[in-house]
């Protein structure tokens, strides 16, 4: 049975049970009033931001050699972007996004095929969506500084850093060129 969404207090759960116990027969017994959270709605501009991801993509990386495939897929009424990964040589992963409301903030959780994982949030900064974190994906470990953005005719592009000294120094470790399939 689905819980009350936390918005909706007791006693409107206790109403609808008491209510839908006193109209029915005597005859009927109710096992259970199951009562819906309220429909959560993900069209909000802000929602809708980071859609340029949207798609199946060539990816290719510094210098333009061939880095991988991506497909990103909108589920749960565009709350969520799920990206599958697949690597030119090896690997595969996948990435969650969404976005925060209450925060007004973007999370996102990238997981190889290998077990290693890294999470983030971010924000808009202009056209570019920047997550920013602490973490490790061999051999990458320190402050990570990721970003997304839109490129003319339908591409995208992830400029992805890396600092081992907190932030004093970035190193440059991925610019991967998101190529829209036809």
């Amino acid at each position: 049975m689905r819980r009350a969404h936390p918005s909706v207090g007791l006693s409107a759960v206790t109403l609808l049970v008491i209510g839908a116990s006193s109209s029915m027969s005597s005859a009927a017994t109710p096992a259970a009033v199951a009562v819906a959270p309220p429909a959560q709605d993900c069209s909000s501009a802000a929602h809708r931001r980071l859609d340029f991801k949207i798609g199946e993509f060539d990816v290719t990386g510094i210098g333009g050699a061939k880095a991988g495939v991506s497909r990103v897929e909108s589920l749960l009424g565009g709350c969520l972007l799920l990206e599958h990964w697949q690597g030119a040589l090896s690997g595969f992963g996948k990435a969650f996004f969404y976005y925060d409301r209450r925060a007004e903030r973007w999370h996102t959780t990238f997981v190889t095929d290998d077990g290693e994982a890294l999470v983030f949030e971010g924000v808009f900064e202009g056209d570019a969506l920047v997550f920013r974190g602490e973490g490790k994906l061999s051999p990458f470990e320190g402050m990570h500084r990721m970003a997304w953005s839109p490129l003319p005719g339908g591409g995208v592009r992830q400029f992805w850093e890396l600092s081992s000294d907190g932030g004093s120094t970035w190193k440059t470790i991925h610019i991967g060129d998101y190529a829209r399939r036809p």
